[in-house]
């Protein structure tokens, strides 16, 4: 079995690595080496030079975005997972985002798409794009994403986008930038749609809201995820001493074309 270039998680009882499989090199952390030749199969387990034990398995979506390389900040899957839910997302859903980023967000939208849906997705800065197209490659790379996807990259500033030349195919439209209410300056939105914006700071969630108001946007939301883990071992039971708490507002709202 020809293993090369498979994305794998090297796991130890303390840490754990993403990486891609090259059998012409070694795989070294401070935990000890082994030679990606070794690996004969997905999963198994390899002992290293030190005699440490490592869990060789492919990724989870979790797993992949919170230890693969990243330029912006990420969305993390506590707050994926509520815009999701905010946004309505089914399979055959036709998506706008904003803010293409690091591609985490890009990457489960694309994942949970079927050939009837589809994602637009618009970011003024190439690099941010080829690295979200790498991002999607790289966990997909078994798939023919374009196609299967139907997955569109518009490399623009939101101060020239024009929506209404989509308009028609889009329902749902998720942003992460600082400024989204920027995208009203030229467009306007006259059919139904639910909007969720990911925002760092609370003046920014006051400014959209009244944005999104003022363009006749019903049920309007605002809330944050707070996530804790636990820690249980024998007859210990506590919360974990790490809690991921504010990591960005989720603002939703939709319009609704009343006849």
């Amino acid at each position: 079995m020809n293993l090369d270039n498979e994305l794998i998680i090297v796991k130890t009882d303390n840490n754990k690595y993403l990486a891609v499989v090259d059998i012409t090199k070694e795989f070294i952390t401070n935990e000890g080496k082994f030679h990606f030749k070794d690996i004969t199969s997905i999963p198994s387990i390899l002992k290293s030079s030190t005699g440490q034990e490592f869990k060789i398995y492919r990724p989870t979506f979790k797993e992949f975005i919170l230890n693969m390389k990243r330029g912006p900040q990420i969305i993390y899957p506590k707050d994926i997972s509520q815009i999701v839910i905010e946004s309505n997302i089914s399979s055959s859903s036709k998506v706008l985002e904003i803010g293409t980023g690091s591609g985490a967000l890009t990457l489960y939208l694309v994942s949970i798409l079927n050939e009837k849906g589809s994602l637009t997705t618009v970011d003024i800065s190439k690099t941010n794009q080829r690295r979200a197209k790498k991002t999607i490659e790289r966990y997909l790379s078994i798939k023919e994403i374009n196609e299967e996807y139907n997955l569109k990259f518009i490399n623009q500033d939101l101060n020239d986008f024009n929506f209404s030349e989509i308009s028609n195919e889009i329902d749902t439209v998720i942003t992460d930038i600082p400024e989204p209410w920027i995208f009203f300056d030229n467009n306007k939105i006259n059919t139904d749609i639910v909007w969720v914006s990911y925002l760092p700071s609370i003046t920014q969630v006051i400014k959209t809201k009244e944005c999104l108001e003022s363009n006749n946007f019903e049920n309007i939301e605002v809330k944050e995820v707070i996530l804790r883990d636990w820690y249980l071992n024998k007859k210990i039971a506590r919360p974990d001493n790490k809690l991921i708490s504010h990591t960005g507002f989720l603002l939703s709202a939709r319009f609704i074309k009343f006849d």
